[in-house]
């Protein structure tokens, strides 16, 4: 049965359950939806991203979670944290944590990546302990790095890196990070009544 780790006005967050996995591949495997992340995956890839998550939160501590719509309990996608674990990545990096996402194209432009991601950039500082939230995409995914400029990360072009993982137009990874001090400094502000 999954477990809920979180609730936002629209999504639930949470652990796997019966069906997840066919739906993932009807819905998000797909080359739209994976067109930035090395293309739509085999069965058994699926199978072994879902272990990884369910792993993350034994080895971790934290973990991708998926996003099920709560109107109407519809798994839209994932959002959640993990190790930056490539060998190529700069030592800086290694073992730091980062956010990522990534949501079925018929939910695209409604608002619930950046929905999601307040809510687990805020499970990383407050929950998780993270002094410092990493975000990693490439130059040509600009919805994804725009997002983390919405998150209140800044480019970090000292840590960008290739990863032969992803094709020659995926590279370099570039690299956004956001501290916990500035998170922390932005909240504040928000809530100070404006004039």
């Amino acid at each position: 049965m999954a477990e809920i780790i979180a609730r936002t006005e629209r999504l639930l967050l949470r652990t796997e359950a019966e069906g997840d996995q066919r739906i993932w591949r009807n819905h998000m495997n797909d080359a739209a939806v994976m067109a930035h992340l090395g293309g739509p995956r085999t069965d058994e890839q699926i199978a072994e991203s879902f272990r990884r998550m369910a792993d993350g939160w034994a080895q971790h501590g934290y973990s991708f979670m998926l996003l099920e719509r709560r109107a109407d309990g519809l798994l839209i996608g994932h959002c959640g944290l993990a190790p930056i674990e490539p060998d190529e990545a700069p030592p800086a990096l290694h073992g730091q944590m980062q956010i990522g996402w990534m949501l079925r194209a018929d939910c695209w432009g409604q608002g619930y990546a950046l929905e999601a991601a307040l809510c687990v950039t805020e499970l990383a500082f407050e929950r998780f302990g993270a002094p410092t939230l990493f975000g990693q995409t490439s130059l040509g995914n600009v919805p994804s790095w725009r997002l983390m400029e919405r998150l209140g990360m800044s480019r970090r072009a000292d840590l960008d890196y290739v990863d032969p993982a992803y094709p020659p137009q995926e590279n370099p990874t570039i690299i956004y990070a956001l501290s916990s001090a500035h998170w922390r400094a932005a909240d504040t502000e928000k809530e100070k009544p404006h004039p």
